[in-house]
């Protein structure tokens, strides 16, 4: 049985009824159930990642950490944000088979390349939201299989330069980042973002 991610339905923003400038992609969240794993929404592993902390704070100075998934999709309401995830399913993945149990709950480069991976569709979202202006992904390297993953995405605004689409490399949110980080890591990774990933307010 493929391991989908755990918010299938909310890859191509079906969640949205507003105006997208600013398209946030992060990598996967696996729908099966895995120990400390209880995300209720995208970037929801707030013990191990910082987003729903770092990018309030650069918007209105807000930390939405301890909040949930209603209160994250208002703020994105508001502030005419869209987010989603490269990988829509590990195709090969077996739930039944420790070692992709494994793979999957580690969820290291080197172990999801080992799988086939079904990407979501990012151009066909570029091409249903005329208004983004912005993407953002939260990984500011992309070794395999990640530059494969984002490639189409990355030709697609290639081939449409009418758009003016901007592509930023952000620092990633996630805790295990706090390599050099000196003091509060959530003040740290705002000011990262936009000072060096050049992240701006659409």
């Amino acid at each position: 049985m493929p391991c989908h991610h755990r918010f299938q339905n909310d890859l191509q923003l079906a969640y949205t009824n507003w105006e997208i400038r600013t398209l946030f992609i992060g990598t996967f969240n696996p729908a099966w159930l895995i120990p400390n794993n209880n995300a209720q929404w995208f970037y929801g592993r707030v013990a191990r990642n910082d987003f729903w902390g770092i990018l309030p704070s650069i918007h209105n100075g807000e930390l939405l950490i301890d909040e949930g998934p209603q209160e994250w999709k208002n703020f994105c309401r508001n502030h005419f944000i869209g987010i989603t995830d490269i990988i829509s399913s590990l195709e090969d993945a077996d739930v039944g088979d420790p070692d992709h149990v494994e793979k999957v709950r580690k969820f290291r480069d080197a172990d999801l390349a080992t799988f086939e991976i079904i990407p979501n569709d990012i151009p066909l979202i570029l091409e249903r939201h005329k208004t983004i202006e912005q993407i953002c992904l939260t990984r500011n390297t992309l070794p395999n299989p990640w530059n494969g993953l984002f490639q189409p995405t990355f030709d697609w605004v290639a081939e449409h330069p009418e758009r003016n689409i901007e592509i930023k490399l952000l620092r990633s949110p996630s805790r295990g980042a706090r390599n050099g980080v000196v003091g509060n890591f959530t003040q740290f990774i705002a000011a990262h973002w936009q000072q060096v990933g050049g992240y701006q307010i659409k």
